[in-house]
């Protein structure tokens, strides 16, 4: 469609010019028909060659002039055409493709580019609309993804959380049984199956959110090492650790993240060694090492650097209930609160260390 206007107005424009010829250069009054003239000349009927001579310089000036006008109307028409495509591509055309390659991008999903308004051409509004509507979909979008990402942090956090409490309920039903009547040892079992339930599906929950495990917030503040041995004995809650004195010093950590790693190294000791706990603390110029010991079997030494990673579960694991989740997560809060874990065999046994830096 906008090709054939522009053909129309080419069309057009090119009889206006062909018309403004014919008016500045009119055919003269009385053409002088020269072979008629030179018939006449050879027949001796006009003796006087300067007629002849005349009529062809005037048919000659005419010529030129005609030419001249013919080029420079030409000339005209086309600098008139190139000057209206060049408006016409610089208003229309050129905002349009910009237009089109912003819709594509939009659906696309990329809406961090505005698009450049400019009010002279034909979609000056429009252009101020779509830009509109850009920013608030960056704004929905944005929006939406921070909700997500609270979602998925509350969910990771509390089904992490929530394994812990469950655990210490199905092992307290569990010690109640041994000397309970046959009539509160069937309720009690029931208690420890339901646990059981709920502990896999928690698992299972915190297996799905793990992935944003990594957007979990840790917010490392001044932290008295004196609360170390109150987050210890919540986290005994079989009161098998042996804690000795522990330095006093600020520290610079998240007691809630802390408390998540003390709860999975005292959970994996109950699991997987069944025995005391030894917890002894020293500290240097770097920082405070809290390190909690069981007297098991300990770790296959090529084991060792696999522990702390996603998914892994140990030889020791098998038959035991688990995916292989609790000390990456704990490795993970270690570093982002400026620390560090480390695990090692303590001839006998098995050891987890933990560094915590001093507040600065």
């Amino acid at each position: 469609m906008k090709l054939r206007y522009c053909l129309l107005f080419l069309m057009v424009v090119f009889a206006l010019g062909v018309c403004g010829i014919l008016f500045l250069f009119p055919v003269p009054e009385n053409p002088v028909d020269l072979s008629k003239i030179n018939d006449m000349i050879q027949r001796g009927q006009i003796v006087d060659k300067t007629v002849f001579a005349d009529a062809q310089t005037q048919w000659q000036s005419y010529h030129t002039q005609l030419q001249i006008g013919m080029i420079t109307i030409l000339f005209s028409i086309s600098a008139l055409a190139a000057l209206f495509l060049l408006v016409l591509y610089r208003r229309i055309l050129r905002p349009f493709q910009d237009m089109r390659r912003f819709a594509k991008r939009v659906a696309a999903g990329e809406l961090a580019i505005p698009l450049e308004m400019d009010r002279h051409n034909a979609f000056g509004a429009f252009t101020e609309s779509f830009d509109l509507m850009r920013d608030e979909l960056q704004r929905a979008r944005d929006s939406e993804q921070a909700a997500g990402q609270s979602k998925r942090e509350l969910v990771a956090s509390l089904s992490h959380d929530i394994q812990t409490p469950v655990a210490s309920i199905k092992a307290v039903a569990e010690l109640m049984a041994l000397t309970a009547e046959e009539d509160e040892r069937q309720k009690l079992q029931i208690i420890q199956q339901k646990t059981g339930q709920i502990h896999t599906l928690v698992t299972d929950l915190f297996h799905t959110t793990l992935n944003d495990l990594d957007a979990l917030p840790v917010n490392p503040v001044s932290f008295p090492s004196s609360q170390l041995a109150e987050l210890l004995v919540r986290s005994d809650y079989l009161s098998r650790a042996r804690i000795g004195e522990i330095p006093g010093c600020l520290l610079e950590a998240d007691a809630v993240r802390l408390a998540q790693v003390i709860d999975n190294i005292v959970a994996n000791s109950y699991k997987y060694a069944d025995t005391t706990i030894e917890v002894t603390a020293t500290m240097d110029r770097d920082g405070l090492a809290l390190t909690l010991r069981d007297f098991g079997p300990g770790a296959a030494v090529e084991e060792l650097p696999l522990l702390c990673s996603r998914y892994y579960r140990g030889a020791a694991a098998q038959g035991k209930s688990g995916y292989g989740l609790g000390m990456y997560v704990s490795r993970m809060f270690m570093e982002r609160m400026g620390g560090r874990l480390e695990c090692f065999n303590a001839e006998p046994g098995f050891a987890v260390r933990l560094w915590l830096r001093l507040d600065s």
